[in-house]
């Protein structure tokens, strides 16, 4: 398109510049090349508009395609991430349960250890109890036995001051 209108004008001013003496064989030449150019603007001018159409036509075309691409990733993103949630809440109740298992386990693992404990307690008191029992009753038999010795010695003392 560009080439003929161009064509057109170098052939419009080529035929001027050559200087034809006919003026009106010149003036049909400069008329057709009018013509010519005119036409060649038209064709121009309509394949612009079409082209433009054309890029408008495919701009949309593109634009809509993104549009609908970032609508999927959007619902596939939201896909994923309510997916994700699911997952997060099933492992947190897991994890929850067996957190109330082991609790329980510990808690009856301690009973039964204070049960042992109070039961070795309880033995303990009576062994230690039963131990100062008899060392009382040692130790009372022991001061009266001393207490017996302490009179037969104070009356040996007696009978030798007294002699």
């Amino acid at each position: 398109m560009k080439k003929s209108v161009l064509a057109a004008l170098v052939l419009g001013a080529s035929l001027a510049v050559t200087g034809c003496f006919d003026k009106q064989e010149t003036a049909q030449k400069v008329e057709a090349a009018k013509d010519a150019t005119a036409n060649a603007a038209t064709q121009v001018k309509d394949a612009a508009a079409a082209a433009a159409s054309d890029v408008k036509d495919a701009a949309k075309d593109a634009a809509t395609d993104v549009k609908n691409a970032a609508t999927d990733a959007m619902n596939s993103a939201k896909e994923a991430a309510t997916n994700a949630k699911d997952v997060a809440v099933e492992k947190v109740e897991e994890a929850k349960d067996a957190a109330v298992a082991k609790v329980e386990e510990v808690k009856d693992a301690a009973a039964n250890k204070m049960a042992e404990a109070k039961d070795a307690m309880s033995s303990k008191v009576e062994e230690v109890k039963n131990a100062a029992s008899e060392a009382k009753d040692a130790a009372a038999n022991k001061a009266a036995e001393m207490k017996d010795a302490a009179a037969d010695k104070a009356a040996e003392v007696k009978e030798a001051v007294t002699k």
